[in-house]
């Protein structure tokens, strides 16, 4: 299974957005992660990630990294957790709801 590329159209973003990052889900990279390298016949297999394969994960692309305590950041891993209230927590799960069909788990973005 080849590895997935980012869309060229959310590269064409990068930098050129009035939202900033932009963000799109990538369905394909947590296809490939699963092959690759949680089931035992991935290419790059890793025992240690098993635990991993029935989770609820889904993955995002963004249009660029971001900046903290002056590293430059291309990936993280997050718990879905709303702390928000009424409408902004009806917005938030809206565009989980609009992004994946649901509200995951959690979400790994990549740069």
């Amino acid at each position: 299974m080849d590895r997935p590329y980012p869309p060229a159209s959310l590269l064409e973003l990068s930098g050129l957005s009035d939202f900033g990052i932009r963000l799109t889900p990538a369905p394909d990279v947590w296809e490939w992660l699963q092959a690759e390298i949680l089931a035992d016949t991935g290419t790059i297999h890793n025992e240690d990630h098993a635990h991993l394969l029935d989770a609820d994960i889904r993955v995002m692309w963004a249009s660029s990294s971001f900046a903290k305590q002056g590293r430059t950041v291309l990936g993280q891993a997050e718990q879905v957790a709303f702390r928000a209230g009424g409408w902004q927590k009806a917005r938030m799960e809206q565009q989980m709801h609009d992004w994946f069909g649901d509200v995951p788990a959690f979400i790994i973005t990549l740069a």
